[in-house]
């Protein structure tokens, strides 16, 4: 059973040669996003910018229902049922159990190119023939509007012409010469700018016999990119069109066939080849980089024309591993190794590649007046010198692109390249190399080398090594923390090794201490304050802005918005300024987080020169602005998660962004996306503190449900006691009341009930003193939760009455739903399951007209909860399943449990004791990673009635056993006399 996936034309779906009807454009559009990305997790933000330009605020539970609806669809009509995946991260295509015409594409390119790269023209021309009859129009997703998807079109499109250029090129090797000229001239008048195209018509009529058709196919190209674009051809087809006019075109090759080395004339056809050895010493000290040393020597050992980059920050090295590798191969090209300082770092003084290939063919034993004058010439007789040799080429140090292209062998199937570079040279076609694209090539980047900071044990190695092997053992604390301090930076080390081999009575203590402190840091380290400082002048304007606006922040990492924040502009302006940041090594890359979100982090000695150049006001000034845009995002993932942004709580920070666009993701995914902003989080609201103890206290209140959902107690702790700490110093009544309540609530989650009661009772009062009744309220719902717990109902009840009139008052909805919820779960504990029932389901309309699914998600329980009370199996069930659905989602482990548990005692009503123990003991599981006592303490009564139902007494009475201690120490009373009477019906 053959599912096809056709994207390569109109989309089209196939099962067993038979269409598939996919429903609505929503659907079609969803599984075309996700085509794309056969293979990988899309995350939902992006999905919902695929399904819908504008995504709307409902943009995840609509594309749940669409993607239940595609799934139902494709098993409809026989496909797998896990073509169609949900993960934690988003969704997946599952590439195993269908063939996606895209992905078949680009293997078969990369077949040919492995073919092309082994001399196997023949080879290469097949998979190149199979791949281009995968189209079935010109034009791929046809019928599909939206960005995502016309972005991808001409992507793809622009790939089908490289691949028709490809294998015209391979014809041509093949000795077609005749057979393409008309297809190739036809495709020049399609694609008037395509010089590669000009190139292969010239050599097809050239070699055809028709010299002067190519000597005019050249002049029509040169006209229309004068006219077109401003233009002349690029170098490489100025040398054609030289050779082609000289008539000194080599003869073409036949299949097979190779050059041989044995005959080596010099310049100019007879004179003495000069071996050129200009490699500079490799360095002494040198330690690490085993895996990148061996893949560089592996890709470049068979010369074959192979292409390695080796990028990385100032600082990192690059040099060092470019010479170790080069002075390793030197044996496997005799023929001589060249080098050159391209002087990159500083673009004002970049190396001109003409006087730069002077210098090279004067290296290889062309007399100074043989040196062509012009450029395009020079780099032609080099190319022509290095056609049949070993040489390999060292280009150190290069600025970009082009000035790397223009040093390039061209075809010389004997010669390899090796370029360092603190820019990632994106724009360069990196040749594999006859040993394939293997070795350290990162996935993305056949070719380029990144080359990362230095793990602790190599670390001090290379400190000791420079410093001198005793010196890290004698001292290996300060050692690792003058490691730390260097940031794992080879520059840096070398540095501070050198000053300690200087001075061999300092104490690494003594220097460890001066680095401490951030201010003085690159003084001690001027050298890497050096290398930054020129990749800083080479940026753009709006990058050297960024880079000091970032420095100022302490988030260990952030995502693009936070970058349009520092620039106050649209996130495609900030994204240009990250991605001239990320070129120059002066920001890491980290990855995509949960949300989607590309982050970015920054070295901390970089860090510390950004905040050299903003002075103190400048970075404040920052601070507060991504601190209100911080909240501003915060709050609105708030509202779509709960339907407000934080109960009963007025805004001091006025709301912010820089664009609306950086809305999208919190609307999109509120518990994915603050998830992913967890630890930026939390030192914000540390830094806040310091800059603005308002935005300080309002960012921990509002940030307080992702702690709450994920059960993360030491965050949600830590930034509640950070923002009590700003309100009290500023003297901020409203924020230490609100402050007090949340921390009462964390202190809730730890069952530390008697602080938990006397912080709500402190907020209470201080929003009474405010004669603030909303927030008063809402102090007195959480300690009707408390009252309740410890089987205070009638105390629980008057409160939750009380809130219930006050949040209706005040239009709270979300209130008002959990007051009523409250007086149902009361009604429920005195047994009172009927009028439970009504209550509830009034709550749940209620938070159902708030339009936010997780309030709603805390009624269902309760209503499923009464439902089974009162023998509705089905309808308690069918709700049960739905919010862990629900929560799975989120990842609210207390939710999880709920659902468990309610599910399990279902089950246990209806004598389905295996299908209630593995419901109920994953159930347990959750409370045990919940961290949450009262969590676990709920799955366990069920649970024992379980195992006594299963025959294991034994397990039964173990489990009650352990759990009644802790309900002790918890005071939870109700449960305390369910859990014991439990232990009771055991037999002993």
């Amino acid at each position: 059973m053959t599912l096809v996936l056709s994207l390569l034309g109109p989309l089209q779906v196939t099962l067993n040669g038979s269409e598939v009807d996919l429903g609505g454009p929503r659907g079609r559009r969803l599984l075309a996003a996700l085509a794309l990305e056969s293979g990988r997790v899309v995350p939902a933000a992006g999905l919902a910018q695929a399904v819908w330009d504008d995504p709307p605020a409902t943009a995840r539970e609509q594309l749940q229902n669409a993607a239940g609806a595609l799934r139902r669809r494709l098993t409809d009509a026989g496909a797998p049922t896990a073509v169609l995946v949900r993960t934690e991260g988003g969704f997946l295509l599952d590439p195993g159990r269908a063939v996606v015409d895209v992905r078949e594409f680009a293997r078969l390119r990369g077949a040919a190119k492995a073919a092309e790269a082994a001399d196997d023209p023949a080879g290469c021309r097949e998979l190149l023939r199979r791949a281009l009859e995968l189209w079935r129009s010109p034009v791929a997703l046809g019928g599909l509007r939206g960005r995502i998807f016309e972005a991808a079109a001409e992507r793809l499109a622009q790939e089908r012409l490289d691949c028709v250029e490809a294998a015209l090129a391979a014809d041509l090797a093949l000795g077609r010469h005749a057979d393409v000229c008309a297809e190739l001239a036809a495709l020049t008048a399609e694609h008037p700018l395509r010089e590669r195209l000009v190139e292969l018509h010239m050599l097809a009529l050239y070699r055809s016999g028709r010299r002067a058709e190519a000597l005019a196919a050249f002049a029509a190209a040169r006209r229309r990119l004068a006219r077109s674009a401003g233009l002349d051809p690029r170098p490489e087809l100025r040398a054609l069109h030289a050779a082609v006019l000289a008539d000194a075109m080599p003869a073409p090759l036949r299949p097979g066939q190779q050059r041989t080395a044995s005959h080596r004339p010099g310049p100019g056809g007879g004179g003495p080849w000069r071996i050129a050895a200009q490699l500079p010493a490799a360095p002494a000290a040198f330690v690490g980089r085993a895996d990148e040393e061996e893949g560089l020597r592996r890709a470049l050992r068979g010369g074959g024309g192979a292409v390695r980059v080796v990028t990385g920050a100032a600082g990192i090295g690059k040099t060092a591993l470019a010479l170790r590798v080069a002075h390793g191969l030197r044996e496997r090209f005799p023929d001589g190794q060249l080098y050159v300082d391209l002087r990159g770092a500083d673009r004002t003084a970049a190396a001109d590649p003409a006087e730069v290939l002077a210098g090279f063919l004067r290296g290889l034993g062309v007399a100074g007046p043989a040196v062509p004058a012009d450029a395009g010439e020079r780099a032609a007789l080099y190319r022509s010198l290095l056609a049949d040799r070993r040489v390999l080429v060292l280009l150190d140090n290069a600025a970009g692109e082009a000035q790397v292209r223009a040093l390039l062998p061209g075809a010389a199937a004997g010669c390899a390249v090796l370029v360092t570079a603190r820019h990632r040279l994106t724009g360069l076609d990196l040749p594999a190399g006859p040993d394939g694209p293997d070795g350290p090539d990162g996935p993305d980047r056949p070719g380029a080398v990144e080359l990362p900071l230095l793990d602790e044990p190599t670390a001090l190695a290379l400190l000791g090594r420079i410093a001198g092997p005793g010196r890290p053992a004698a001292e290996p604390q300060a050692a690792r923390e003058l490691v730390r301090l260097c940031g794992g930076l080879p520059l840096a080390l070398r540095i501070v090794g050198a000053e300690l081999a200087a001075f061999p009575h300092r104490e690494l203590a003594r220097l460890a201490t001066r680095l401490g402190d951030e201010r003085s840091r690159l003084d001690v380290l001027d050298g890497v304050r050096a290398g930054l400082r020129i990749g800083y002048r080479a940026l753009p304007a709006e990058a050297r802005t960024l880079l000091r606006g970032l420095a100022a922040l302490d988030a260990p990492d952030f995502a693009a918005w936070t970058a349009a924040a520092v620039l106050e502009g649209p996130p495609e302006y900030a994204e240009d300024a990250l991605d001239a940041l990320a070129a120059a090594h002066l920001l890491e890359v980290a990855g995509r987080d949960g949300a989607g979100q590309l982050r970015y982090r920054m070295h901390d000695l970089v860090r510390a020169f950004g905040r050299e150049l903003a002075g103190p006001d400048a970075r404040a000034s920052v601070a507060r602005r991504v601190l209100a845009c911080r909240l501003t995002l915060v709050r609105e993932g708030r509202r779509a998660h709960q339907g407000l942004d934080y109960p009963g709580l007025a805004h001091r920070t006025a709301a912010w962004v820089p664009d609306p666009a950086v809305l999208a993701g919190p609307r999109a995914d509120p518990v994915r996306w603050l998830g992913a902003e967890r630890e930026a989080l939390v030192a914000a609201v540390r830094q806040a503190a310091r800059v603005d103890p308002y935005a300080c206290w309002e960012l921990a209140a509002a940030g307080e449900y992702l702690f709450d959902l994920r059960s993360d107690l030491v965050g949600w702790q830590t930034v509640q006691e950070q923002g009590l700490a700003a309100a009290r110093a500023a003297g901020d009544r409203t924020g230490e009341a609100t402050m007090l309540v949340g921390l009462a609530r964390h202190r809730t989650c730890r069952e530390e009930w008697g602080p938990a009661r006397a912080m709500l009772i402190a907020g209470e009062a201080l929003f009474e003193e405010l004669g603030d009744a909303h927030g008063a309220a809402y102090a007195g719902w959480l300690l009707s939760y408390l009252d309740r717990i410890q089987g205070r109902l009638d105390e629980a009840e008057r409160r939750c009455r009380h809130g219930a009139a006050v949040f209706e008052a005040a239009g709270d909805l979300y209130g008002q739903a959990h007051s009523l919820r409250g007086i149902g779960q009361v009604l429920l504990a005195r047994g009172e399951p009927e009028q439970a029932l009504r209550v509830l389901r009034e709550a749940l309309a209620v938070a159902e007209a708030n339009g936010a699914a997780w309030p709603r998600m805390c009624m269902l329980r309760w209503v499923a909860d009464a439902q089974r009370a009162l023998g509705r199996p089905v309808e308690a069930a069918a709700g049960f399943r739905e919010i862990l659905a629900h929560t799975l989602d989120t990842g609210d482990l207390a939710g999880q449990s709920a659902a468990r548990i309610g599910l399990g005692r279902i089950a246990l009503d209806g004598g389905e004791v295996a299908e209630a123990l593995r419901q109920l003991r994953a159930a347990d599981e959750l409370g045990r990673r919940s961290g949450q006592s009262l969590v676990r303490a709920l799955a366990v009564e069920p649970l024992a009635r379980a195992l006594l139902a299963s025959g294991d007494a034994a397990a039964a009475r173990a489990l009650l056993e352990e759990t009644l201690a802790s309900c002790r120490r918890m005071d939870a009373r109700p449960l305390l006399a369910r859990l014991e009477s439990a232990l009771a019906q055991v037999p002993a």
